[in-house]
């Protein structure tokens, strides 16, 4: 697996130069801009939409982000926009490998001829809150298989830098009311505590049973959402992937289901489960479709699930996302809100 590095200063782009004030970037917050040549594009742009057109079941299918092409010759167009991903070869001539070539220093090139980098970032380059991803190498062949074997990390990017934006939001919005005696409060009883958004109220907790769950209720419409902790003793330097399981995570979602005032359990239809990256956790997600078991009174939505080893702590912890809002199809929006609290989750001491 080759190495995703963050490039800390690009050279200039199309004569663009240096701007006095940068305004907000534009575009839709799932919308990628992908400028490559068209001989390139026709090649790659099935792998690229394999890494980033991930399909979420909720229960529509919706992704989180979607890869739309534009020419060079549009560049000024589209500069400014939240994603922009620039993707070239170091042996081709054409217009937009030629411009991805022109902004790697003499320093960076030799990296990726030798295939130890193939990614590189720049935030804000022209526009408040935008993320500018490049990728190179030496051939369209090579390029291919460093995408192919980095999915994951190329996702990850992309995903808590929109992660960033939306909790720039709802803290900036909820930092005057944000509830900091709860938050002291849960890491004096259980060693853990998250940023709880204002909407979030405590409604269980249960030291026996090792649980914790804040509801929010929407005001107008029938959207209801909960986050819920749970966690388990773990042997010190326990190893996430031989401990937590596909089945087990299964099992403990069900576990925690059971305990809600209406029963949930996990649908085993498009259930997904992978390993990604929590806070600063190496961590396992197991996300799709939680249910009731009465057939009489069914309802049910989506889910998002994470377990990961502390070794400060020495326990397992499981942080399960459920999102109910019927009167809304879409509900990407809201499970990314939820992701954005529960990732504030910290073992660390608390401080004001």
């Amino acid at each position: 697996m080759r190495n995703v590095w963050i490039l800390l200063m690009l050279g200039a782009i199309l004569n663009s130069g240096c701007e006095p004030r940068k305004g907000p970037a534009i575009g839709g917050d799932d919308q990628i801009i992908v400028f490559a040549d068209s001989t390139d594009w026709n090649t790659i742009q099935y792998p690229l939409k394999e890494v980033f057109e991930r399909v979420v079941y909720t229960p529509q299918d919706e992704t989180e982000f979607y890869l739309q092409r534009a020419e060079l010759s549009n560049f000024d167009l589209y500069k400014t926009y939240k994603y922009i991903l620039m993707v070239g070869t170091l042996n081709s001539r054409d217009p937009v490998s030629q411009t991805v070539q022109g902004m790697l220093s003499d320093e960076v090139r030799p990296s990726v001829e030798s295939r130890e980098y193939f990614v590189f970032n720049k935030k804000n380059e022209w526009a408040r809150g935008q993320l500018v991803m490049i990728l190179v190498s030496t051939n369209l062949t090579e390029l291919m298989e460093a995408i192919n074997e980095n999915q994951e990390a190329l996702y990850q990017q992309l995903d808590d830098h929109k992660n960033r934006i939306v909790s720039d939001f709802i803290y900036s919005t909820a930092a005057p009311l944000e509830n900091k005696t709860l938050r002291r409060e849960l890491f004096e009883k259980y060693h853990w505590t998250m940023r709880v958004h204002p909407d979030f109220k405590l409604r269980e907790e249960d030291p026996a049973r090792r649980y914790v769950r804040f509801h929010s209720a929407g005001l107008n419409k029938s959207l209801q959402r909960w986050i819920s902790v749970y966690w388990e003793p773990a042997e010190p330097n326990v190893r996430t992937d031989t401990l937590i399981s596909r089945a087990w995570m299964i099992k403990t979602r069900n576990k925690i289901g059971s305990w809600f005032v209406d029963s949930t359990v996990v649908s085993d239809y498009k259930l997904n489960f992978r390993k990604t990256r929590f806070a600063d956790y190496d961590a396992c997600c197991l996300y799709g479709i939680w249910v009731t078991p009465s057939t009489k009174n069914a309802y049910g939505g989506p889910f998002r699930s994470y377990a990961f080893a502390d070794s400060l702590t020495r326990r397992v912890y499981f942080i399960d996302q459920a999102v109910f809002f019927p009167e809304e199809i879409k509900k990407l929006k809201q499970l990314r809100e939820l992701d954005v609290i529960t990732k504030t989750f910290t073992t660390q001491a608390y401080n004001d």
